[in-house]
């Protein structure tokens, strides 16, 4: 994209890059202060171009799972209990598919991340919002390091780049997938040779003991910086039988990924941010409320081209009849024109017999989003009435007097039930028949049929007893009654279960 603002967020600094026609027209730099934010606010005030947000912090969390490959609805449940269990604090979150095993049940092969320390990103997020900003999304540089190994034939590949606002990246990637990342930030004063010369060998270390580096495999090491540390680097890296160096100048490697800047030293931020502005990859850590100004950007943009093409179309076509009419079968053309005129006058009609709306596009998209969520998680009755039928079957001396449900959203979570969808509350008034006087055996058998309830994924509660046998009660007064077992009730309450 030619117009754009390139934003790098590193753990304490914020870098921000407007772009016009491809050029940088503007940089500044905010550190992470009030005051700072405040004048990150104020200069988004000019900008009305969409927005990347790249960030490089040492918060990045990366996890390989294998899981039952599903879609649809099962696949969004899944993926949501996985980020749950792995990441309940942050937003942001993503999972990308890496493959699918090639035997068996053919099961998916994962890597779930994110950014860990949500507070580090939410202040910048929230005021490109507060000025509606079209923010195309979140990614990380871990995210869009892909391209600067493609090239490369080794399937253990260890990619090292250096921020000099974050610190030493290295990514590692088993057959081109990236599987895990590491940021060591740097100290003043040190240099890029420097980090990288008392990283690297703990870094080998750190995979072997994941066993994410095969025994007996050889590590390729791709490092990208300026020429002159490269050289100089050449000469303090050990040599050693595990790893083998690949020294790629930032000069050469922009020039193949035709990124037009300046080198100056081994400084990748360039590199990075001007990649993420023409490639950008499918999965990010923005959410819908994050990009939300950048959906409606894009919907202003289509209807703006499709009025283009409407104007240009209107333009073509009278340039036509004006040509026909010259000619002299411009009766014909007469003819068209009233067509025209009459198909014209019945959609003007039609527009105006509609009702009038002043309903706001948002307001109706958030209303279609919700329908549809609860069309997702609604429950058909019989699914969570047959059960209490299946109990009843069982017990035939409990009668059902009133049945009622409603949904609710107050209740708690079960243990294994799912929280994502509402309870469903019944409300169950009965009687028991044939005890007479017998009451431990009457509320013996209720017992019963409440376990049988439970059985079947119910959470019951009794609201009212067939015997009063509080220290309140007065048994004595039933002994002469006909039926002194009075109704019950219970309160049922369902949720799908997990």
């Amino acid at each position: 994209m030619k117009n754009c603002l390139l934003l790098l967020l590193s753990t304490n600094h914020l870098h921000a890059q407007l772009m016009v026609a491809g050029e940088i027209a503007e940089q500044r730099e905010f550190s992470d202060t009030a005051n700072d934010r405040a004048d990150f606010s104020d200069f988004l005030r000019t900008v009305r171009c969409p927005a990347y947000l790249l960030t490089d912090l040492i918060e990045e969390d990366f996890r390989l799972e294998t899981i039952p490959y599903v879609i649809g609805k099962s696949r969004r449940a899944l993926l949501q209990r996985k980020f749950d269990q792995f990441y309940r604090g942050t937003p942001f979150q993503q999972a990308t598919l890496l493959q699918r095993q090639k035997t068996g049940r053919r099961d998916a092969e994962m890597l779930f991340s994110a950014l860990t320390n949500p507070g580090l990103v939410t202040p910048w997020v929230d005021v490109l919002l507060a000025q509606k900003i079209p923010l195309v999304g979140i990614y990380s540089v871990p995210q869009i390091s892909a391209p600067l190994v493609q090239d490369h034939p080794s399937n253990h590949l260890l990619l090292i780049t250096w921020n000099k606002f974050s610190g030493l990246r290295q990514t590692y990637f088993s057959a081109h997938r990236l599987q895990i990342s590491r940021l060591t930030p740097v100290s003043k004063g040190q240099y890029f040779q420097d980090s990288v010369a008392e990283e690297l060998g703990r870094t080998y270390q750190y995979l072997k003991s994941l066993s994410l580096l095969p025994s007996g495999r050889i590590l390729d090491v791709r490092i990208v910086g300026n020429n002159h540390d490269l050289i100089e680097l050449q000469t303090r890296l050990p040599r050693s039988a595990d790893m083998r160096y690949d020294f790629v100048d930032l000069s050469v490697l922009a020039k193949h990924l035709h990124i037009a800047t300046q080198v100056q030293d081994s400084d990748a931020s360039q590199i990075f941010l001007r990649q993420l502005s023409a490639h950008q990859p499918k999965s990010q850590y923005g959410n819908a409320e994050h990009t939300r100004y950048f959906a409606l950007w894009q919907l202003r943009r289509g209807l703006f081209w499709t009025s283009c093409a409407l104007v240009a179309g209107s333009l073509l076509w009278a340039l036509q009849a004006t040509f026909l009419q010259d000619r002299p079968d411009h009766a014909s053309v007469e003819d068209i024109k009233r067509q025209t005129l009459g198909i014209q006058n019945e959609t003007r009609r039609i527009r105006e017999s509609l009702p009038k709306a002043d309903v706001p596009a948002t307001d109706v998209k958030a209303v279609v989003t919700t329908l549809r969520t609860l069309q997702q998680r609604s429950v058909p009755p019989e699914q969570f009435l047959v059960p209490l039928s299946h109990a009843m079957d069982k017990y035939p001396k409990v009668q059902l007097d009133e049945l009622a449900w409603q949904t609710s959203a107050t209740e708690p979570v079960a243990a294994n039930t799912m929280a994502e969808y509402s309870a469903q509350v019944i409300t169950f008034k009965g009687h028991l028949d044939d005890f007479s006087s017998n009451y431990r055996l009457a509320l013996d058998y209720l017992d019963h049929f409440q376990h049988a309830l439970e059985e079947q994924g119910y959470s019951v509660s009794v609201s009212n007893r067939p015997l009063d046998v509080s220290p309140q009660g007065n048994l004595s007064d039933l002994h002469d009654a006909d039926n002194p077992l009075r109704g019950f009730a219970l309160k049922l309450v369902w949720r799908p279960a997990s």
